[in-house]
């Protein structure tokens, strides 16, 4: 029987797309950067073939995005990109919560309790975005239900690169941010220490909605939030927002 020629290729794209998906969400690639199949075949050793096909599954992810040029370019979020996924994070997480406080161990709340831990000492903005993305991830698994979490993974990608990018703009409003997610993250684990299926699907969506203020402040409302309150012991100036409008576009105007 003739040797499967096929499969190496693709393992050897998809280590390819892990790499570049690491550089994407450290911001080693910029928003907007074109990413040249030539240069990329040329930087990781391999032909343009396995390239192309790591560039697919980071389209897929939403990460990349292919012009009619022919041009492939790292996605650039807007904010409505960035208010949709807050959107759909708040359906799915929700009910993740509520399955996952059904099904919650006391080693589910010491791992909880270990990452808090981790996200309170966390050097940089890469690390933090990355043990909260691992801790929702984590309680997403917890529930049990597999396609729910295949649907978070299509949002997962985008969210962790917004929020990595969004703590690098953050400068000196970026150790607020951070204490907001962590309390954020103590009061949702409490209620799945607790058991409390219904009560951890409202506390995980409140958490996620105040959550946008931070990442689209114009599309949060005037009412005073989780969010602004946070903010309240620091000095601001007047109309401060968290991040400004199209603020993951360096294009737009």
């Amino acid at each position: 029987m003739p040797k499967n020629r096929s499969e190496p290729r693709r393992n050897l794209a998809h280590d390819i797309a892990s790499q570049m998906r690491r550089d994407i969400i450290s911001g080693t690639f910029k928003p907007g950067e074109a990413l040249a199949e030539p240069a990329l075949a040329g930087r990781f050793g391999v032909s343009r073939a396995p390239v192309r096909e790591a560039m697919i599954e980071l389209e897929r992810a939403g990460l990349v995005q292919f012009e009619t040029t022919g041009r492939t370019r790292v996605r650039m979020l807007e904010e409505k990109d960035v208010v949709e996924i807050v959107e759909a994070r708040i359906a799915l997480e929700s009910m993740g919560a509520r399955l996952a406080a059904v099904r919650w161990t006391d080693e589910d709340t010491r791992w909880i309790e270990r990452s808090i831990t981790a996200q309170e000492k966390a050097a940089t903005g890469v690390k933090f975005s990355a043990l909260d993305i691992a801790m929702h991830e984590h309680i997403m698994k917890c529930g049990g239900n597999e396609r729910l979490v295949t649907l978070w993974q299509c949002v997962r990608w985008q969210f962790e690169m917004a929020l990595t990018h969004i703590h690098s703009l953050q400068q000196n409003m970026a150790p607020d941010l951070r204490r907001f997610s962590v309390m954020g993250h103590a009061k949702v684990l409490k209620t799945l220490a607790d058991r409390q299926p219904e009560m951890a699907a409202k506390v995980m969506a409140q958490h996620i909605k105040d959550s946008i203020e931070w990442y689209a402040p114009q599309a949060s409302g005037t009412m005073p939030t989780a969010a602004s309150r946070a903010r309240n012991g620091r000095p601001g100036k007047t109309g401060e927002h968290a991040v400004p409008v199209n603020v993951f576009n360096p294009f737009s105007k």
